[in-house]
């Protein structure tokens, strides 16, 4: 059966609002995802810096400069070779010149994260600089945010299934109440196959009232005009 003008114009909003707040909660919790992953990236990152700016400090307390530190270059491929992320791992010198360097190309997305390295004395000699590639970071977020989306869909189709249901059950129960309600005040009113009897009790009182109230007004008329004719004879 066709859905009545009355459930579109009820059934339209509740879907228009049901879609607008499951786009808008994907959509926030996407960009929450987003910033807590990012954040949870940063930390790793630093953590690794710090751990190879204290491995390389051992040997520039001893008063190596940093193109004297040995274990540099093997301690930087150890720490690309854990993570197929990470770009690069450049240490540098007090000049800004790479002293060290896995060799691997950076991309114009990649995070960088950086650190100084200070001997002994509290002078800083050289940095080490670390840069990270998104790739990895940006395709959970795209799988994440197509898996949400498509659970938003499906929500999205059940509210509006819903929606529909419960509008057209609950017209249909106006409309089988107000049929009752003719029935009841009205006998040539066509009968409904399953009427409320609470609103045929109730229309049954206000007919019985209005009858009485009727009855009483016109007795009150009459006993008017009888005056009235009494006060002409006399």
């Amino acid at each position: 059966m066709a859905m009545s003008r009355l459930s579109v114009t009820i059934t339209a909003p509740i879907v228009l609002i049901s879609a607008l707040a499951i786009g808008l909660t994907v959509f926030l919790n996407v960009g929450k995802l987003d910033r807590t992953l990012g954040e949870l990236e940063e930390s790793r990152l630093r953590f690794t810096v710090n751990v190879l700016r204290q491995n390389l400090e051992t040997g520039l307390d001893l008063g190596l400069p940093v193109h004297g530190l040995g274990n540099a270059q093997a301690a930087i491929d150890f720490e690309a070779r854990q993570d197929p992320d990470i770009e690069s791992i450049v240490v540098k010198d007090d000049q800004g010149r790479a002293a060290f360097s896995t060799g691997l190309p950076a991309e114009r997305n990649s995070v960088a994260v950086s650190t100084p390295l200070s001997n002994n004395l509290g002078v800083t000699v050289g940095a080490i600089e670390l840069r990270y590639s998104r790739r990895g970071h940006e395709q959970f977020i795209a799988g994440i945010s197509r898996q949400l989306l498509q659970a938003g869909l499906v929500a999205t189709a059940l509210s509006t299934l819903l929606a529909v249901a419960g509008t057209r059950l609950w017209v249909r129960r106006v409309g089988r109440t107000l049929a009752t309600i003719e029935h009841a005040l009205d006998a040539s009113a066509p009968p409904v196959a399953k009427p409320d009897r609470h609103a045929a009790a109730l229309a049954e009182q206000a007919a019985h009232s209005a009858g009485r109230a009727l009855h009483e007004l016109e007795q009150a008329q009459r006993a008017i005009t009888c005056k009235d004719v009494a006060g002409e004879k006399l």
